[in-house]
């Protein structure tokens, strides 16, 4: 028996039925046997493309050798509409698309089950490796967590055997399953493809019919998660972001901006008007505050794909219950025009040491890198006589002139190493896309200010420091973020 776990994260499944048009609105349930192998052969191409295909292929060729069954969870569907903009000669026009989705308890799972499949411990290592390594299944706002499990729920949608009926409160619904023997290029095959060729289903690939519950859709009603337990003292909140696309990282700036523009609206109406120093930066007079002891709102790329997927915000000196509410309370980002929003998704709130493994963003090392450019607040300049000039406010001389005011009880700095321009940055996850450079990133305030030159840079002290490490201009919006060097793959 072998048995894959797809833990969707958000709660939400988006995929439509093959063969069906988007605003038909058809999800797809069960996940198709053949969206599952596209997916881990995909996974395999993008993230482990050192295991040759002498491995991969058997692994794929014996689940193809059988219909999996199905554990499905209590589910519900729904849908959101977006007005896609496209170009029709001169004229900027704008089209209705509809993403339906299968909703459910983000803590449930879907289980796809082998009876009779085997593998053996290199087979059941490398898949498990691939499996680890699957960000969404669908729509790339279908985040999974997707594992190899010894156990599984029972089993509530089979496949028929031919001339079967269903028997009881059960419904048949069309699945779309692989052919054996498999081949490898028909999974891999784009839908563009197909279209050019005037096929709509992909060769390789059959249609099978399922059984599933006949109230699969009606058992769950959503409801939007709440924290428990008072916030008061709270010095962190974390959500997670959702959106269709999610937004890139090099926009970080932009994102943490309207976070911050969000929590004080929040704050506001819920409290008369009132403007909260904490949230908003500045004092009851409109100065601003020193100390960085007020709120950072930390957009971070947490699984390497190049898209902001967590928000984290960071208040050192701790939230009363009225900014903890608001701040809770926030579950959309509208960026304005035609643009489209981000979803946000409360996880959950504590201190620092409570996600200490959760987020890179509070991990400790001596060795710290950037996960976004730091951005100096001086300019450098040039100073001597001709043939002798000597460079003043250096990017290194600002960093460390930074640390040892913000952070005097710290470790001393004992290097401090910056790269060039053209060097991207390492993603968190490796092989992510890690192609966004320091120039690439989005530096303007709303207000007007910008800041200087964008660097990254390498930081290493006399002992082991605690994050979060955050540094220099917009630093309070997700500029100038360091994670310890030697972070791979942490996950929010």
């Amino acid at each position: 028996m072998l048995a894959i776990k797809l833990a969707f994260t958000t709660g939400r499944f988006h995929a439509t039925q093959w063969g069906r048009h988007v605003n038909e609105g058809v999800p797809e349930w069960p996940p198709s046997p053949w969206r599952i192998l596209r997916g881990i052969v995909a996974t395999w191409r993008r993230t482990l493309p050192q295991l040759p295909a002498e491995r991969v292929v058997p692994i794929m060729e014996a689940l193809a050798s059988e219909h999996p069954h199905f554990h499905l969870p209590s589910a519900s569907t729904g849908h959101t509409r977006h007005y896609m903009p496209y170009n029709e000669g001169r004229k900027e026009r704008t089209t209705l698309v509809i993403d339906t989705f299968v909703a459910m308890d983000a803590k449930d799972a879907v289980y796809a089950v082998w009876p009779e499949v085997k593998l053996n411990q290199a087979q059941h290592d490398d898949l498990s490796s691939i499996l680890r390594n699957m960000p969404y299944l669908g729509r790339a706002e279908s985040w999974v967590e997707a594992s190899l499990v010894p156990k599984h729920p029972e089993i509530n949608s089979r496949a028929l055997d031919t001339g079967s009926l269903p028997q009881g409160d059960l419904e048949i619904t069309r699945t779309l399953t692989p052919r054996s023997p498999l081949k490898l290029k028909d999974l891999e095959v784009e839908s563009s493809t197909l279209r050019r060729g005037g096929r709509i289903d992909p060769e390789g690939a059959q249609w099978w019919p399922y059984t599933r519950k006949a109230d699969c859709f009606t058992a769950y009603r959503a409801v939007r998660r709440q924290p428990r337990g008072h916030g008061a003292g709270a010095t962190v909140i974390r959500f997670a972001l959702a959106g269709n696309p999610q937004p890139v990282v090099s926009n970080t700036l932009r994102w943490g901006e309207l976070a911050r523009s969000s929590a004080m609206a929040r704050y506001g109406r819920r409290n008369s008007g009132a403007r909260s120093p904490m949230l908003s930066g500045k004092s009851a007079e409109g100065t601003p505050l020193q100390g960085h002891r007020h709120a950072f709102y930390v957009p971070t790329d947490e699984d390497g794909d190049g898209r902001l997927d967590h928000l984290t915000i960071w208040t050192p000196a701790g939230l009363d219950e009225a900014e903890f509410k608001a701040l809770v309370s926030i579950d959309t980002l509208h960026p304005g025009g035609r643009r489209d929003p981000v979803q946000l998704a409360y996880q959950a709130h504590g201190n620092q040491k409570d996600f200490t493994g959760v987020s890179p963003l509070f991990g400790s090392s001596r060795r710290w890198r950037s996960l976004t450019p730091y951005v100096l607040t001086r300019h450098v300049k040039l100073r001597g006589p001709k043939n002798q000039k000597r460079m003043v406010d250096s990017p290194e001389e600002q960093i460390r002139r930074e640390l040892s005011l913000r952070f005097p009880d710290w470790p001393a700095v004992t290097n401090v190493e910056i790269a060039a321009h053209r060097v991207p940055i390492k993603p968190v996850q490796a092989g992510g896309s890690g192609g966004v450079r320091p120039i690439d990133f989005f530096r303007y305030r709303r207000g007007g200010s910008n800041g200087g030159g964008a660097f990254n840079f390498q930081i290493e002290f006399a002992h082991e420091v605690t994050g979060p490490l955050l540094l220099g201009f917009a630093c309070h919006y997700g500029l100038g973020i360091f994670v310890p060097d030697d972070c791979r793959g942490i996950h929010g």
